[in-house]
């Protein structure tokens, strides 16, 4: 990569490579170099990751003496890829795909790369000049092994980044990037160390166990590889979260794969299966989808309430597959706090079974152009008393709601935060050295046995005590919203009448 071409130069080795230049070259290769109609940003990501996969993979099984490693793929695997072109070059990588995609029981170093390259599609075959440059350009010349595993992870989550466009437009399973500094927020706040097992059941890109990861290695020492662990039913996503975590954590490729594809909601008595065995979680961070629409949930008898929306199952579905003990962060939307019928039984429930003690109210319209309310709820799972009294005693609110910041104007940063960690763990003290401000406010016992007591088990709570306006977000971001929704409700006509005729 000379510097007259990009910037990550061949003045200085690969060591010397930034976050910043590599994606900025990844970039302009698909702007300038790829055609955009073949091939989504997303798309090429995924193709990214399959060739970082597979030229690091090849790197290390080419070192000498005891630093090398056994390669995961065939050995000829990456020199069959550079020499070929044209339709070989993709008969060479739809073969290897296929091969790697497979599932191999009798091969468990192959475990990662089966979630990898699972049901992947290679370039478009007509376009494959545009492949071959990339591995012969971009790949090939270069030892992608020596690039710092800092800069080559950020790297790779900044690409991801620059897909969010693509990814909130896969709405069948409603995905959408959650900002990694408010997961940093998180992972701080559950106060994490090395003996905690994270997990996330709607694990999307994988932000969640990267940011629980980095918290638990700030700490010092090294971070077992059984401590993250997450799941998700989109493919893309999981290929996508695998190559994140493995290169922001520096996990073996032939170790067991931090990232699952499965149905969370159809699991019951267990939260995440990471391959061949179960993962007994001290922590939840999930994000999960925010679609409003019922999920057939009938096979799920432990649930509290049937025919709850998507949001709201999962939040049951986690507080009782938590083992007892267990920390849980959960994002829901404000629906969740108020709705009636299965929601509000969910809610009461809750705060019967778990120690719900913090409510987030966080900005309006956080997650990109969706201008959704939306909040965290945090709660440890506890043991039911013998007198049959709730477990929450008292419910604190920190209420974020007024932070009015866009992601093109004054975005929100992980500072806008510091308040809300300072109120949220005071020291030492605990939750018993909180103190009530005007965004932080205490529901004591008598307030949450009321909440309890009412039909609907309202948990749509404020930290101040005044009836302030109604927060309709910021109107840039609601604009935006309607247009999306107006261009998606154009191409669903579209699609009616082609099938008119």
């Amino acid at each position: 990569m000379a510097a007259e071409r990009g910037g990550v130069g061949t003045r200085g080795p690969e060591k010397h490579w930034t976050a910043k230049a590599i994606f900025e070259r990844w970039q302009r290769f698909y702007e300038l170099k790829t055609s955009a109609k073949a091939l989504t940003r997303l798309e090429f990501t995924e193709h990214i990751a399959y060739l970082l996969f597979l030229k690091l993979d090849h790197e290390r099984s080419q070192r000498s003496g005891m630093f090398a490693t056994r390669s995961v793929a065939p050995a000829d695997s990456w020199p069959r890829l550079v020499l070929a072109s044209g339709e070989d070059l993709h008969g060479a990588l739809t073969g290897l795909m296929t091969d790697l995609g497979r599932p191999n029981p009798q091969d468990p170093r192959r475990a990662i790369a089966g979630v990898l390259f699972q049901d992947s599609r290679p370039w478009p075959v007509d376009r494959m000049a545009e492949l071959g440059r990339l591995i012969i350009e971009e790949f090939d010349p270069y030892r992608w092994s020596d690039v710092n595993r800092d800069e080559l992870g950020s790297a790779f989550s900044l690409l991801i980044a620059d897909c969010r466009d693509d990814i909130r437009a896969k709405r069948e399973t409603g995905q959408f990037l959650t900002p990694p500094y408010l997961l940093k927020v998180i992972a701080e706040a559950l106060a994490l160390t090395q003996q905690d097992r994270v997990i996330d059941g709607a694990v999307g890109v994988g932000t969640s166990l990267i940011a629980a990861h980095r918290e638990m290695a700030a700490q010092g020492g090294r971070v077992d590889a059984a401590a993250i662990a997450g799941a998700d039913i989109d493919v893309q996503m999981c290929r996508l979260a695998t190559m994140n975590v493995l290169l922001n954590t520096g996990r073996q490729f032939h170790d067991v794969p931090p990232v699952l594809r499965a149905d969370s909601l159809r699991v019951r008595d267990r939260l995440v299966r990471r391959h061949e065995r179960d993962v007994a979680a001290t922590v939840v961070i999930c994000n999960p989808p925010f679609r409003s629409v019922e999920t057939n949930t009938e096979q799920r008898d432990d649930f509290w309430a049937q025919n709850a929306t998507l949001p709201a199952n999962f939040l049951q579905h986690l507080a009782i597959t938590l083992p007892q003990g267990a920390r849980a962060a959960v994002f829901v939307p404000d629906g969740v706090l108020f709705h009636q019928g299965a929601a509000s039984t969910i809610r009461r429930e809750l705060l019967k079974n778990c120690t719900v003690h913090t409510l987030l109210r966080l900005p309006t319209g956080m997650f990109h152009d969706t201008g959704s309310k939306s909040n965290v709820l945090f709660f440890t799972k506890s043991t039911r008393r013998p007198t049959g009294e709730p477990n929450t005693d008292e419910l604190w609110v920190y209420d974020a709601r007024d932070l009015h910041h866009t992601d093109t104007e004054s975005p929100l940063t992980e500072d806008d935060f510091t308040e809300f960690l300072e109120a949220y763990r005071p020291g030492e003290e605990g939750f018993t050295g909180r103190t009530e401000s005007s965004r932080f406010k205490r529901y004591d016992r008598d307030a949450v046995r009321k909440i309890l007591d009412s039909p609907d088990v309202r948990l749509d709570l404020r930290a101040d005590s005044g009836e302030a306006p109604y927060d309709f977000g910021d109107p840039r971001d609601i604009a935006r919203s309607i247009v999306d929704h107006l261009g998606d409700a154009q191409r669903s006509f579209e699609r009616v009448l082609d099938s008119l005729g």
